[in-house]
C-alpha cells in the first residue's frame, strides 16, 4: 500500500515573511532558516515577469533545489514546495550588480544531500556548476514592507523602511533583500506583483554560517 506523503509548504510555516500582507513598515524577528545561495555579479533584465533575471550568469539554485525535492521525498519521505526567489542586493546599478540569489529550503537538508543534489545537477547539465552554498542563518531582526506593483519600483518601499528606521533610531545594514512572491508568469499583471523588501538591523546578532561550498 502506497502512503501519500503530506506536502509541506514553507510559505505557511513562515507566513509572516512569505505571506506578508499590505500595510505599514514592520519590525520582524526572522527565525533561523536554511538557504541554497549563489553569488552573482551580473547585469539584470529588470522587466522579466515576476522577478529580475540575470543576463551574464546562469542561475542554477532552482535546479539544485528541485533535485533536493526529489532526494528528500525518496530518502526522507519529506515533500516540500519550491519557495520564492530571493535576491540580497549588495550593490545594485544599471550595468552590473553584486547580489546573492537564494531559495529557502527545509532544515532537514544536510551537507550530504546538498552535495548529492549538486552532483546530480552537474551530471545532468554536463558541466561544472558555479559556486553554490548551503547556508544556515541564525535568527535575525529585519525591517520590512510588502511592495505591490512592479519590482522596478520597490525603491518606494525601501525609502519607507529607511525613513522608519531613522525615526525609530534603528541602524540598518546597507544590503537589502527582495523576496519575489508572485510567480514569474506573464498572466500576472505588473500592477499586482508582490515583493517583500527587507533590511536586516545591525544589532540583530545574526550570523551567516556557511555550511558547504561548491567550487
Amino acid at each position: 500500500m502506497t502512503i501519500k506523503l503530506r506536502t509541506h509548504d514553507h510559505r505557511n510555516i513562515h507566513s509572516e515573511i512569505y505571506k506578508m500582507k499590505p500595510g505599514p513598515v514592520a519590525v520582524l524577528e526572522i527565525p533561523a532558516m536554511k538557504f541554497v545561495s549563489q553569488e552573482m555579479n551580473t547585469a539584470y533584465h529588470m522587466d522579466w515577469a515576476g522577478r529580475p533575471e540575470p543576463i551574464d550568469q546562469q542561475w542554477v539554485v532552482w535546479k539544485v533545489v528541485n533535485q533536493l525535492k526529489h532526494l528528500t521525498k525518496n530518502q526522507l519521505s519529506y515533500k516540500f514546495t519550491l519557495m520564492p526567489h530571493e535576491i540580497l542586493w549588495h550593490d545594485k546599478n544599471d550595468s552590473k550588480s553584486i547580489a546573492t540569489q537564494m531559495m529557502q529550503v527545509p532544515d532537514c537538508i544536510t551537507d550530504e544531500l546538498f552535495n548529492e543534489a549538486c552532483f546530480n545537477v552537474e551530471k545532468r547539465l554536463g558541466k561544472k556548476l558555479p559556486s553554490l552554498k548551503l547556508i544556515s542563518n541564525e535568527s535575525i531582526t529585519c525591517v520590512q514592507k510588502l511592495h505591490i506593483g512592479h519590482y522596478q519600483n520597490s525603491i518606494e518601499a525601501l525609502k519607507e523602511i529607511m525613513s522608519f528606521a531613522d525615526q525609530e533610531s534603528l541602524s540598518l545594514k546597507t544590503s537589502y533583500k527582495e523576496i519575489y512572491l508572485t510567480p514569474a508568469m506573464k498572466c500576472h499583471k505588473p500592477e499586482t506583483w508582490q515583493t517583500v523588501v527587507s533590511v536586516e538591523t545591525r544589532n540583530s546578532g545574526a550570523r551567516d554560517a556557511s555550511r558547504q561550498n561548491r567550487i
